[in-house]
């Protein structure tokens, strides 16, 4: 019992681990689209 409940809890540490890294580098991936010149989708708060 107590094993299974080990295996239960590694793996959603896994799969959280994964989710944070996942939104990290989408994240990441964002900013440096946002950061490359020319590319002003939004309005950059002129009005």
């Amino acid at each position: 019992m107590k094993t299974g409940l080990g295996f239960v809890a590694a793996v959603n540490l896994i799969i959280w681990a994964g989710i944070t890294l996942y939104l990290f580098i989408l994240d990441r991936r964002l900013k440096k689209l946002e950061r490359r010149p020319g590319y002003r989708d939004h309005g950059g708060g002129d009005g």
